[in-house]
């Protein structure tokens, strides 16, 4: 008697599932994103890194979310490019070309006075910096700092997460870091920070304060409601060349788009700094994003395991390392090295 009851209730069980997987219209609970996307610029040769870091990211964060991720390259992907990512992405893939007027010299620029400048920055006597003869780095941060969130592209989204070809993350990722800046209102978060070369910059910040005082904004060099005093010191009013590394963070594209943040880089464009300088990216949004964001609108990841050679942020607690599968060793951790601004941060907070 009792087997003729088992019986029956395996067929009803049989029957049921049957039914779940006959009927179209059966609803099934699946996770539901936020509106953001992984954004990557990279170009064609990039491919094999991009892979590498597609599939590490799979691995320590976005098979559980699958979010789309945009890449943008100022040149036309291959079709192998956008093959073998997109059956290596969590998500969907999106492939699109930047608009040449946001990878070319302006007009503005004087070719003689640009040459001129970059030779004496490729002559300097301590060594010329990175990228000093480089045009297309010149116009990837000029890109970044004023133009990416503006390609059709990302236009359908609120937040992104800006990876880089060869970046690594180094523990799992066991929440959604998108949700986590939206529930807590976040609107730009990083990991590493640090004081950029100054051989670089050396008119960034002169401009820039005279971009605030030309919008009528000048009162944001010393609000003490905002991130000023990240990137000014307060004993000469200077800039003290601390930034947020851009190869990492995660941010909110409506920032960006807001009418203040290109008013101060259309304002700095006008000097062609990218260009007869060297200004990075990093700086410059740095810069902007400090004196237009309030206190507790900028997050430091402090227990995100990533990797940008050559520096790592590594966790320091062991427990975490553990529980996270962190492959990184935590005495190669950047946090407290002199050039490191993320205590200057984490200082700064500690105040709001």
């Amino acid at each position: 008697m009792f087997l003729s009851y088992y019986i029956l209730f395996l067929i009803r069980i049989i029957f049921c599932f049957a039914q779940f997987l006959d009927d179209p219209q059966q609803p099934i609970e699946q996770y539901k994103p936020a509106n953001a996307t992984f954004y990557t610029l990279c170009r064609n040769s990039d491919l094999y890194d991009i892979l590498e870091t597609i599939n590490n990211y799979n691995n320590r964060f976005n098979s559980e979310y699958r979010y789309d991720w945009v890449f943008l390259n100022d040149q036309q992907f291959t079709d192998e490019f956008k093959k073998l990512v997109k059956v290596s992405v969590a998500g969907h893939a999106y492939f699109g070309q930047i608009p040449s007027q946001h990878w070319s010299l302006p007009n503005s620029v004087d070719h003689d006075t640009m040459k001129e400048n970059m030779q004496k920055m490729i002559n300097d006597p301590d060594g010329a910096p990175p990228y000093a003869d480089s045009m297309s780095y010149r116009h990837m941060c000029r890109f970044e700092s004023g133009f990416f969130f503006k390609h059709e592209l990302l236009q359908k989204y609120d937040y992104f997460w800006r990876v880089e070809p060869g970046v690594k993350l180094r523990c799992d990722v066991n929440y959604d870091l998108f949700k986590y800046m939206i529930d807590n209102k976040y609107d730009h978060g990083f990991t590493i920070s640090m004081l950029e070369y100054s051989k670089t910059i050396p008119s960034l910040f002169e401009t820039f304060r005279k971009s605030l005082v030309s919008l009528g904004l000048s009162k944001l060099l010393s609000d003490s409601r905002n991130y000023s005093g990240f990137v000014i010191d307060p004993k000469n009013g200077q800039y003290n060349h601390c930034h947020f590394w851009t190869n990492f963070e995660i941010g909110n594209l409506n920032v960006f788009r807001s009418k203040e943040y290109n008013q101060i880089f259309n304002e700095l464009d006008k000097s062609n700094g990218f260009y007869y300088e060297r200004w990075g990216d990093a700086p410059v949004r740095s810069l902007i994003l400090s004196m237009i964001l309030v206190k507790g609108k900028i997050k430091r990841f402090d227990e995100i395991g990533y990797t940008h050679p050559p520096y790592t942020q590594c966790p320091q607690e062991e427990g975490f390392r553990v529980s996270n599968r962190c492959s990184c060793n935590p005495d190669t951790d950047f946090t407290s090295k002199w050039f490191s601004c993320s205590g200057h941060f984490d200082g700064l907070e500690q105040q709001h």
